[in-house]
């Protein structure tokens, strides 16, 4: 998984290029907690170039948006690949995520 940050006004976007299977702390979790931490107006996880996400990567994107709630930090899934999205409706999870067509309506979102 490859990771590109970028500030957006008060917001962070994080690009996100490759497969979420699981185990990427360093790859994504730990930079993704770390802004959390540090953005006082939200993170939205741009998604368009992830290509497969497993259970485990479901699990460590269930954890890092239970952090973002438990923080108080809006967090936002943009552009997600249609093969993330079916995954993402299959399981219902679509429900627990905040889920955004694109970058513009995930940033217009946070406010």
């Amino acid at each position: 998984m490859k990771i590109h940050v970028e500030d957006r006004g008060t917001s962070k976007v994080v690009w996100l290029n490759g497969s979420m299977t699981g185990g990427d702390d360093q790859a994504w979790v730990t930079p993704v907690t770390k802004l959390l931490d540090e953005s006082a107006g939200g993170v939205v996880l741009e998604m368009s170039q992830v290509n497969y996400i497993s259970s485990a990567g479901l699990g460590d994107l269930v954890r890092i948006t239970a952090l973002a709630n438990t923080q108080g930090v809006k967090l936002n899934l943009a552009g997600v690949s249609p093969f993330v999205d079916a995954v993402l409706k299959t399981t219902r999870l679509d429900r627990f995520f905040d889920v955004c067509k694109d970058l513009d309506a995930a940033l217009a979102k946070l406010g």
